[in-house]
């Protein structure tokens, strides 16, 4: 069983650490410690990040400390980021969760099914919220 929550892809993340320009990254996995994204710059670890949700409104920002680097290839970097605190990881956990149900809906759309945002909101709980629920806690 997979003991951290995978985020949608369709939702994206941007990313700023330090100087650096914002970055759009595709992250893998969100657990209760932090988050692991891939992007193409070269994160230092040490660096403080704060991480962005334009998506949800309003916009979600958060902040977290890389922790780890590993370079995938020349120019895809994967990185570890550990949240600032326990009240970050509650936060983007709940963020999380509007994410998964925003994916929801708009994989239904794509399948011809319409629901708004709320209607999405309560047949996700119905189906999803238990899982979620278990990985988030892991």
């Amino acid at each position: 069983m997979r003991t951290f929550i995978r985020h949608p892809t369709s939702i994206p993340i941007q990313v700023c650490a330090g100087e650096a320009d914002e970055a759009r990254v595709r992250v893998r996995n969100l657990s209760a410690g932090g988050l692991c994204f891939i992007t193409d710059k070269p994160v230092k670890v040490g660096s403080l990040v704060e991480f962005g949700i334009p998506l949800i409104k309003p916009d979600y920002h958060g902040r977290g400390v890389v922790v780890w680097r590993r370079e995938e290839s020349a120019q895809q970097f994967e990185v570890g980021v550990r949240f600032t605190s326990d009240d970050e990881y509650f936060r983007t956990r709940m963020v999380e969760q509007v994410c998964q149900i925003e994916d929801y809906r708009q994989r239904l759309a794509l399948k011809g099914r319409q629901l708004n945002s709320e209607e999405a909101a309560l047949e996700w709980i119905e189906h999803y919220s238990a899982s979620f629920d278990h990985l988030a806690r892991h």
